[in-house]
């Protein structure tokens, strides 16, 4: 994919998607509609894969009145907004965060097309509210859709995953019947549920309007562009109510998302608890002075890691995850293997507010830029077989019992 118009997808917007119309002052907006921020898995399509991504896009999302869509190509992103009142028109000039926060207000549905060369582990912890494969009902295609949901079950916790498919191309009893057997393969194979979210049979008029841009690659991938749909769809709700009407990954500085700065409450957040159930037992020799055994400490992830130091304050978003800086002032990110997925956002909300962790922990957190280090621990090391080799930094961290007395045992990984 290039830069470069596809000659199809114009032709098919010219045909189903009327011209903007004059602009109305005071344009009604969708505030009230849930935001959801989607990604589309392009599988194999009937004709032309690129023409079906804007109609699938508005028939997953055409309750809501307006949907915007993202496509990463290889050396550029494609924003299309659609829906059924005026829209905003988007600066090219500005930066593809400021242009989603303009459209945010209108579109609260988002759709992102990755760019090729994606894995489902990126996908799965890249902050997606649900996942749609797009897919047509030949056999082919079926056997496709079928091999990227085995792909999202070898995935920890895979049945947490929000995952759906949407038919294109086929009358609507051929994409019940199909999505039917599919559903119910996946069901008895791989152990989870694939929800069939909508059927396509043509490609109709849509949306009354549609705004269309294109913007430079983002410095921080699929990543950035999903922190930006959530810092502008918080922005829009803000600018709104004078609230936020629901949580969301903010970041940056107030100067560039308009989006007051989080407030960090200097209290230490709970620690996660290694096991709630089970009290470490007094394991040194009793002292002469009475001291009550540690039953009530919560024992964190941090003290398995050698030359880090826990720090005072967390993800808002993501409590069960620690932070933890070394001696260089570097932040590290820890949690367990059912906390994947957060892991990566508090990664992320790391990243965004890191002159912020400077001012609240002066001397520990380094003001320069560096991306955190994620630490993931599991007392079940083949479950993360698939994560050896990447940047996360994996370790076992099990109960060992010997005889009446117990303990904490851990070790590197990778």
């Amino acid at each position: 994919m290039t830069s470069q118009p596809d000659p199809f997808a114009t032709l098919t917007d010219l045909f189903t998607t009327p011209v903007a119309g004059a602009e109305v002052l005071d344009a009604p907006k969708a505030i009230e509609v849930e935001p959801r921020i989607e990604c589309l898995l392009p599988g194999h399509l009937p004709v032309r894969a690129a023409v079906w991504f804007g109609p699938c896009a508005w028939g997953l999302n055409a309750d809501a009145g307006g949907v915007g869509l993202l496509r990463m190509e290889d050396d550029s992103i494609g924003l299309q907004c659609m829906a059924d009142t005026v829209l905003p028109r988007p600066d090219q000039e500005h930066s593809l965060g400021a242009a989603i926060e303009l459209m945010a207000a209108r579109c609260r549905r988002w759709a992102v097309v990755p760019a090729a060369g994606w894995d489902v582990v990126h996908l799965a912890t890249a902050g997606f509210d649900r996942i749609t494969i797009l897919s047509g009902t030949d056999q082919a295609a079926v056997v496709a859709a079928y091999q990227l949901c085995k792909s999202f079950s070898a995935l920890p916790d895979a049945v947490q995953l929000d995952l759906g498919i949407c038919f294109a191309g086929s009358p609507p009893s051929v994409a019940a019947e199909t999505g039917s057997r599919l559903a119910e393969t996946v069901r008895d194979q791989l152990g989870f549920e694939i929800t069939i979210r909508e059927s396509l049979h043509r490609i109709d008029a849509s949306a009354d309007q549609l705004q269309a841009g294109r913007f430079p690659h983002h410095p921080h991938g699929i990543d950035g562009i999903v922190a930006d749909l959530h810092r502008g769809l918080a922005a829009s709700a803000v600018d709104a109510s004078g609230r936020e009407d629901g949580p969301a990954v903010v970041g940056a500085s107030s100067v560039e998302s308009g989006v007051p700065e989080p407030v960090i409450e200097v209290p230490p957040p709970p620690l996660v608890v290694a096991d709630e159930l089970l009290e470490p037992l007094e394991l040194d020799p009793p002292s002469e002075k009475h001291v009550d055994p540690p039953a009530t400490e919560p024992e964190g992830l941090v003290r398995h890691v050698a030359d880090l130091v826990a720090l005072p304050v967390g993800c808002p978003a993501c409590p069960e995850v620690e932070l933890a800086v070394d001696d260089e002032g570097r932040v590290h990110c820890l949690g367990r293997s059912s906390d994947l997925r957060q892991l990566q956002v508090a990664a992320r909300w790391a990243t965004d507010h890191r002159e912020l962790l400077s001012l609240a922990c002066p001397g520990l957190v380094s003001a320069t830029v560096q991306e955190p280090c994620c630490h993931l621990f599991t007392s079940h090391p083949p479950e993360l077989a698939d994560l050896h080799g990447s940047d996360v930094r994996l370790h076992l961290l099990a109960r060992i019992e010997v005889g009446t007395e117990s303990t904490w045992y851990s070790c590197p990984l990778s």
